[in-house]
């Protein structure tokens, strides 16, 4: 459909009812359509197969939301917007992704434009940790919140900043790059260039490394023994196995793992004096045994007025928070987007 008939249905699907969210992934594409309450109506995932190209992944993505609206009774009247979650950097007023680096050949794609013209509706593209934040904000464990920060502790550390109700983007739509906050100037080195980020620390694959780091350099362990000897097997959810088991090792290397989230979060309530901090992600399985000791850490590192006025909480969306999020910027924020 042209482009030019999404631009002058605006006035019009500003009123339908529903919109669509998608949460583009390295590996998989999850997508929603909501109705104005935040509401799932429907969803779908499906492989992203990065690696056949941009143009292959959108238009693939095009075909399963399109596939979704007809399952889901809906018409192409029935839909206001598209919100997109994109790796970044991106250019989200534009909706350009200049580069991500799961998606093999993603260079200046015109993400935007490319998906109203498949679509036929108004798309607004921004950061997946944006949305994935927002969504928690909209619909999930910061639900009502003003003033929110949110970290996703997987691989790396994604990050989204939420002020007076509205997201934070910065001067070129890169703000909140909390993964690459700097806890250890002298640190380990990061795929960044630079040394000592907070996701060298506080993520979940930092958990695993400095696992390994120890074992390689003669601790001993249960975590040795239940990847077989094969260090590359180590996760964070193995070092935390072992720690349910009583393991010293372990419990050693998730200390220093709740000390530097502890002072990475520490350095946002100081600095934003946020309602709540949401936490995504894997490790937010282990409950008391990563929020007790992690409140116990920010609160020795924090002032006492702005301690009090923040929570640390889980995040509830798992892995729709993305696309939720993406659907709920377009339609709050839709005025960012020109929509």
């Amino acid at each position: 459909m042209a482009k030019k008939g999404a631009k002058k249905s605006k006035g019009l699907k500003a009123k339908a009812r529903c919109v669509i969210g998608i949460d583009i992934g390295g590996t998989n594409i999850v997508s929603v359509i909501v109705d104005r309450g935040a509401k799932v109506v429907a969803k779908v995932d499906f492989p992203t197969e990065g690696a056949k190209g941009p143009d292959y992944v959108i238009r693939n993505m095009a075909k399963n939301v399109k596939a979704m609206t007809v399952k889901a009774g809906l018409s192409h009247k029935d839909i206001a917007f598209c919100g997109i979650g994109s790796p970044g950097p991106l250019d989200s007023k534009k909706g350009i992704i200049m580069g991500a680096v799961n998606l093999p050949g993603w260079k200046r794609v015109m993400l935007k434009d490319k998906m109203e013209k498949l679509l036929g509706v108004p798309v607004g593209v921004d950061n997946d940790a944006n949305c994935a934040v927002y969504g928690e904000v909209w619909a999930g464990a910061a639900k009502g919140a003003k003033n929110v920060t949110g970290l996703t502790l997987g691989t790396g550390v994604g990050g989204g900043i939420i002020i007076d109700g509205r997201l934070v983007r910065g001067a070129n739509y890169n703000a909140a790059e909390i993964g690459h906050t700097s806890l250890n100037p002298d640190g380990r080195e990061c795929k960044c260039g630079a040394k000592g980020c907070f996701e060298q620390y506080a993520s979940a694959s930092a958990i695993a490394e400095s696992a390994r780091e120890g074992i390689r350099n003669g601790r001993r362990s249960l975590i040795t023994e239940f990847v077989r000897g094969d260090m590359t097997k180590i996760t964070s959810k193995t070092v935390y196995d072992a720690l349910v088991q009583g393991d010293k090792y372990a419990q050693e290397v998730w200390s220093e793992f709740i000390k530097y989230l502890g002072a990475g979060i520490a350095n946002i309530i100081n600095g934003l004096n946020p309602e709540v901090v949401v936490i995504a992600g894997g490790v937010i399985e282990a409950g008391d045994r990563l929020f007790k000791p992690l409140n116990d850490a920010v609160r020795r590192q924090t002032f006492s007025l702005t301690f009090s006025a923040a929570k640390i909480v889980p995040a509830k969306l798992g892995g729709l928070a993305g696309a939720i999020g993406a659907a709920g910027l377009v339609i709050n924020e839709s005025d960012f987007y020109g929509l």
